[in-house]
């Protein structure tokens, strides 16, 4: 059974996503209302629980637009496991502007609780070595990857990105194998 995706729910959530962002380059994170929000959007309050449960899982939402993005991305350039930490600094050096909001509103953890979902969608571009693994091994190497890869993104946003990202690159692929 598939599910079809309503054109108009998805705008409706691409409108509280965007208003969410707008909002936190004016004002802290717990400062902003859902009115405030579903106003923004030109949305009702019912639309928004419609789509969320809280202001989170609207920062939850925009995570995964972008991890939709950097996907695609990866997919249509056909990059591979060694390719990988530089397509994923580069990707993140274009988007700081959204991890300095994470940062300054205390939520950069909501990212790494969805890390561990994105690498499971992306065994088959990790390699064949998480392929030798059992269930249970693969979830903690993906825990271990994603914490890793959130704790270096993190300090390096915060030093203001002053190494580039093919530095970033190549520190993370020495860590890594």
């Amino acid at each position: 059974m598939s599910t079809r995706v309503n054109p108009i729910e998805e705008r409706s959530k691409k409108w509280l996503c965007n208003a969410m962002l707008e909002l936190l380059q004016d004002k802290p994170y717990n400062n902003i209302t859902i009115i405030e929000l579903c106003n923004k959007a030109g949305l009702v309050r019912k639309t928004f629980y419609r789509h969320f449960i809280s202001k989170a899982s609207v920062i939850i939402a925009v995570i995964d637009l972008m991890f939709v993005e950097f996907n695609e991305y990866i997919h249509d350039q056909n990059i591979g496991p060694l390719q990988m930490p530089l397509a994923y600094f580069t990707y993140w050096e274009q988007h700081k502007f959204f991890l300095d909001i994470l940062i300054e509103n205390q939520l950069f953890s909501l990212l790494n609780d969805q890390y561990v979902l994105y690498l499971e969608a992306m065994d088959h571009i990790i390699g064949s070595k998480i392929m030798d693994l059992s269930e249970l091994e693969r979830d903690y190497m993906r825990t271990m990857v994603a914490g890793g890869l959130w704790s270096m993104l993190k300090k390096w946003v915060v030093r203001g990105c002053t190494e580039s990202p093919e530095e970033m690159a190549q520190m993370t692929l020495i860590f890594l194998l």
